[in-house]
């Protein structure tokens, strides 16, 4: 039943209103500019440094497009420009950009920041197209005009260009969760605090991880090497400084520590050993998880813990593979709306009929023996029930798959007949 027009008007304010997460700006904002609860440098700095976080992010990444890709177009669509049909000119782009570099990049910066630009230089055309690094963004550098469209974007380093305008980019947002028009990826949550009640705020994950390694490492440091106490009785106070000087240039870790007891006592050394600190095994693996949880893949548990069973292990790499499956759709999505729809229009052909589209992995390879077989019964069904396949019908399958040099009309003399006489000279000779 259709919406009473009231009803309907408000229906489509709202859809519009929620298509456009701009729209939720404020005038300051549009003014000023945006940037991430989380600014993309420490991201980055995040990413480069914790080596966890890095391999996770890596690995989802890889399985997004590590694969490859290859197109295909509705081949009932034979238009051509420049005498190359769409699936023609949208190949010579990708070649020519190297869109398969620029998509492992984009799947990084997706996966882990949650955006990326493709700087293309001119919107219809598509002149070139870069990655903008998410690092060099200025803090609130991401500006929109008062529509709620991406007017510029100004970028902090010392070359050119210091800004790149909005007409110029390609804005892939994903996980849009806020009122920003900026995405959230797996860092964002890594590196933001969180408030947890009477004005104190617990700090973010990758900082208290930080702190644990360092502390461990302290703990190394101090007590790994051999901390000594050292028990001189009858030695003066001015000799045992000259002692502990001497140990203290000596270039091994650890701790010496020099007294002076009663005349009379025993001289000797003693090893310190520090007490192990009792439950700190369970605080640190507990952090250990959430940190991990966070990454948002198995990986790490994978490849670092021991105990996992076959199907224990297939079930997590499940987890992760839906969310692969989801950026995939996402950035397919956006190469086919934003860079081959353009391409194809920019050379005069229609985009909708042309149906030129973006498939992860490769092609399947053609298996010559199985084909083989195939075609003897193909052509001995072609021979024997013509209104089930026609000559015309087989010819194209060997044209298409087999890549024979057949011609379109079915001239004399037949290469059909000479490959079925080929065909049964083999079946022959097997019997």
């Amino acid at each position: 039943m259709p919406l009473p027009r009231t009803l309907q008007v408000l229906s489509n304010r709202l859809r519009n209103a929620f298509h456009e997460s701009t729209l939720f700006l404020t005038q300051t904002e549009k003014a000023m500019g945006v940037s991430p609860t989380v600014d993309f440098k420490i991201m980055t700095s995040v990413y480069l440094g914790d080596l966890a976080t890095r391999a996770s992010i890596d690995f989802l990444a890889d399985q997004v497009a590590g694969q490859g890709f290859y197109t295909t177009f509705n081949e009932k669509y034979q238009e051509k420009s420049d005498g190359k049909t769409a699936k023609e000119i949208v190949d010579e782009f990708c070649d020519r950009i190297g869109l398969d570099e620029v998509l492992q990049e984009s799947s990084r910066y997706l996966v882990g920041w949650g955006n990326v630009f493709w700087w293309v230089g001119n919107s219809q055309r598509l002149d070139f197209l870069k990655t903008v690094p998410l690092e060099i963004i200025k803090e609130n550098g991401i500006k929109f005009d008062e529509q709620g469209n991406l007017d510029r974007i100004e970028l902090d380093w010392r070359r050119e260009p210091a800004k790149i305008d909005g007409s110029e980019i390609i804005h892939l947002p994903y996980n849009v969760m806020t009122a920003s028009p900026l995405g959230v990826g797996i860092l964002q949550s890594l590196c933001t605090p969180l408030s947890i009640g009477g004005g104190e705020v617990r700090e973010p994950f990758y900082q208290i991880k930080g702190k644990i390694h360092s502390g461990m490492a302290d703990t190394i440091y101090t007590f790994g090497g051999p901390n000594e106490l050292y028990s001189l009785p009858g030695v003066t106070k001015e000799k045992l400084q000259e002692f502990i000087s001497l140990y203290r240039n000596a270039p091994r870790r650890g701790q010496r520590i020099f007294i002076n007891p009663a005349s009379g006592s025993k001289a000797e050394v003693t090893p310190i050993v520090a007490e192990g600190f009792r439950g700190t095994e369970f605080y640190v693996q507990t952090l250990e998880d959430e940190f991990v949880l966070g990454l948002q893949t198995p990986l790490a548990k994978l490849v670092t813990k021991t105990g996992f069973t076959e199907a224990s292990a297939n079930a997590a790499l499940e987890i992760a593979e839906r969310r692969v499956s989801a950026i995939q759709r996402f950035l397919k999505r956006g190469v086919e709306r934003f860079l081959f729809d353009r391409v194809i229009t920019a050379a005069g052909l229609d985009p909708a009929q042309a149906q030129v589209r973006l498939n992860w992995g490769m092609p399947e390879q053609l298996d010559y023996e199985k084909l083989t077989g195939l075609l003897a019964q193909l052509v001995q069904l072609a021979r024997d029930r013509p209104d089930v396949i026609s000559v015309e019908e087989l010819r194209k399958i060997l044209r298409d798959i087999a890549k024979l040099p057949l011609e379109e009309a079915p001239e004399v003399p037949s290469q059909v007949l000479k490959v079925e006489k080929q065909l049964e000279e083999k079946n022959r000779e097997q019997k």
